[in-house]
């Protein structure tokens, strides 16, 4: 089936009427990701899409056997995208949110969900996996921790593997927040927006901590603003190949795509 025709499947707009894959109640949609329903579930095909393309067109191809990495699956919002076209054992949904990863368990089953922690290690082998995705991750990891993580994927992806990581884009900090917004709880973070902006155009990583994510500590959650020239100097054990902004038509975070050599 066509793309298109596989997220009719999914969302519940086929002509069955139901989504292939029960969703969770409206409010943890809401509260996880901003949005719920289909609205929801366009986001993230958009993003799996994108993530797909990078795959054939920068790494080790699209199979059934490839081996990819949903990191901060929560409820399995976009790991049920790649159930069409990789074997659902190859497909791995990580999180460290235990009440999230029941409902990916049950309902989306089929690929391996583990539980870990805010920090590496992986319990994963070397060179195991051809593609790893982070769908609004880093753009809620402090300097330290983002950086962490990159060496950890740059010991697990194959060689040729790929990463797809997004961001919030430099627009993120000269946002105005109005009430009722999903990140309502960080409209006050970001208080000097000119050093913010200054930093951002120096090719800083900036970070601001706050409380949130089911309780996450602000040591290792808050709101990031990567730029692309920070990926380019700070992560070089992968080769950095885009810094991609347009590629959906609904989500605005920018996205890098990295590649282990």
């Amino acid at each position: 089936m066509t793309d298109e025709e596989w997220f009719a499947q999914l969302s519940g707009s086929a002509a069955s009427g139901s989504p292939l894959f029960p969703m969770p109640d409206d409010r943890i949609q809401v509260g996880s990701v901003g949005k719920s329903g289909a609205e929801a579930l366009r986001d993230a095909f958009m993003f799996w899409r994108f993530c797909r393309e990078m795959l054939i067109q920068h790494g080790n191809g699209l199979r059934r056997a490839s081996q990819v990495m949903d990191f901060g699956c929560a409820w399995g919002r976009i790991i049920r995208f790649w159930l069409r076209d990789i074997e659902p054992q190859n497909l791995h949904g990580f999180d460290v949110e235990e009440r999230f990863l029941s409902l990916a368990r049950a309902h989306v089953p089929g690929p391996d969900y583990r539980i870990g922690k805010p920090r590496p290690p992986l319990d994963i082998a070397d060179n195991s996996l051809d593609l790893i995705y982070a769908f609004s991750v880093f753009s809620h990891l402090p300097r330290d921790v983002a950086d962490a993580w990159i060496a950890e994927f740059a010991r697990i992806l194959k060689p040729g593997g790929i990463a797809c990581l997004t961001t919030r884009p430099r627009a993120h900090i000269e946002a105005e927040w109005n009430k009722g917004d999903h990140a309502d709880l960080y409209a006050n973070t970001i208080t000097d927006k000119a050093t913010a902006l200054a930093l951002y155009d120096a090719g800083e990583f900036v970070f601001y901590p706050a409380h949130g994510g089911g309780g996450l500590e602000a040591a290792t959650y808050g709101e990031a603003i990567i730029p692309p020239a920070y990926a380019r100097s700070h992560w070089t054990s992968l080769d950095f190949i885009d810094f991609a902004q347009g590629y959906s038509e609904t989500y605005l975070q920018p996205c890098f795509v990295l590649r282990k050599p």
